[in-house]
């Protein structure tokens, strides 16, 4: 367990076991107290610190002893070189994601939940689903370098998707 203090407002640590850095990135599988909570790509310019001591080691002891350590396992290897590159790792097992643009003095920033579509040098293509669960008309365009974290396989990104209405295919 280790605890990643961030430069940004939006969520301004994260806790979890390190599973890889990159030149740019890296990826953490993330836990809300006992629940693990998925994973996250995270830019490494906006981590300003980071922490293991007694109470990561007390929750280690904990999560082993729950046997809540499986997702430490990714099937997959992730591509940590920048957010285009993991993103195309991850889009054939994980199409639905949650993307976030957590602009610095920006307290709400950007949050884009939906699937995949497209991923290029510059700008990712998102089909976003809106908090009712229904399909934007047109993908959202979202420019690779305001991208400052992505979530894949949580479950809230899970359970949102079981009620959302079924994927456009016009």
């Amino acid at each position: 367990m280790i605890r990643l203090e961030r430069r940004l407002s939006g969520e301004p640590s994260l806790h979890g076991y390190l599973l890889g850095l990159g030149p740019e990135l890296g990826l953490i599988h993330c836990f809300d107290d006992f629940e693990p909570d998925g994973y996250t790509l995270f830019r490494l310019e906006d981590v300003l610190a980071h922490e293991r001591g007694a109470h990561e080691e007390h929750w280690d002891r904990m999560l082993v002893g729950e046997g809540l350590l499986g997702g430490l396992r990714l099937p997959f290897e992730v591509d940590l070189r920048g957010f285009p590159a993991a993103l195309r790792s991850i889009q054939a097992h994980h199409a639905d994601v949650i993307i976030e643009c957590e602009d610095e003095g920006d307290d709400d920033g950007d949050f884009y939940l939906g699937r995949l579509l497209e991923i290029g040098g510059e700008t990712i293509i998102l089909h976003y689903v809106d908090a009712l669960g229904r399909w934007d008309e047109s993908p959202t365009l979202i420019p690779v370098e305001r991208i400052t974290k992505v979530q894949f396989d949580t479950p809230y990104l899970r359970r949102f998707m079981r009620y959302t209405a079924p994927f456009p295919t016009h």
